[in-house]
């Protein structure tokens, strides 16, 4: 509630500043920011109807200032961000169709930036988390044989950050939760014995995780709930 009184008077002033400069991008991009804020805290406080109209304020900016700078990488990268959260917001509201399409326009310009910059970790990054949404958003929509495809991309990109950086926590999580995914969408398509291994890989990472982060509620959490699955899993086995 504190955090929401602050971005407000801050988009209060970005506001006004566009206003009294348009031509200003600088402040073009404040006020896109401002308006993504407002979004992201709405989004915490549960108010997803007002999240999204920020989100859509963000993103019309965001066009504009690609539109107007095409070879700006931080505009585009700021468009991608812009659809995700559009995405997400829309996932929430039960829009998957609209939910999918803006995830499509992330995963579009996602591949551009990883494709213009190969060795950039964070566009490799947001690459595979835009197979994963895609992935996710396919699931919910039945389109099992196309979700599959997605995060079997996903699990490529996120071995291979890991495999760069196994000290990184965040590369590490990321690739538990594509196991997680895998192992998902093979039980729907009755794969068991993918599934089986898929799941004993995300056990093995975040078993991992919690042994060297016992506080962090999360893996903890994640832990338990893999643990119980293969516990279902495998009780045929032993029948």
């Amino acid at each position: 509630a504190q955090a929401l009184e602050f971005f407000e008077e801050e988009m209060k002033l970005t506001q006004e500043l566009y206003a009294a400069y348009p031509s200003n991008v600088s402040f073009k991009r404040g006020l896109a920011i401002s308006y993504e804020k407002l979004g992201a805290t709405h989004t915490a406080l549960g108010n997803l109807a007002q999240a999204l109209g920020y989100f859509e304020e963000d993103m019309k900016l965001s066009q504009e200032l690609y539109a107007a700078y095409p070879s700006n990488v931080s505009f585009k990268r700021g468009l991608a961000i812009s659809y995700s959260k559009l995405g997400e917001t829309h996932t929430a509201l039960g829009n998957l169709a609209q939910a999918l399409e803006f995830f499509e326009e992330y995963y579009r310009l996602s591949q551009e930036l990883y494709a213009a910059y190969p060795s950039n970790v964070g566009f490799k990054n947001g690459l595979a988390i835009s197979y994963s949404k895609l992935g996710e958003t396919h699931t919910a929509l039945g389109n099992l044989a196309q979700a599959l495809e997605y995060f079997e991309e996903d699990m490529k990109l996120s071995q291979e950050l890991y495999a760069a950086y196994p000290s990184n926590v965040s590369f590490k999580n990321g690739l538990a939760v594509s196991y997680s995914n895998l192992f998902h969408i093979h039980s729907k398509l009755n794969h068991s014995d993918q599934a089986i291994e898929h799941l004993k890989h995300c056990q093995k990472i975040w078993s991992e995780l919690n042994t060297d982060f016992p506080k962090h509620v999360e893996f903890k959490t994640n832990l338990v709930t893999i643990e119980n699955l293969l516990n279902v899993q495998e009780k045929p086995n032993h029948d």
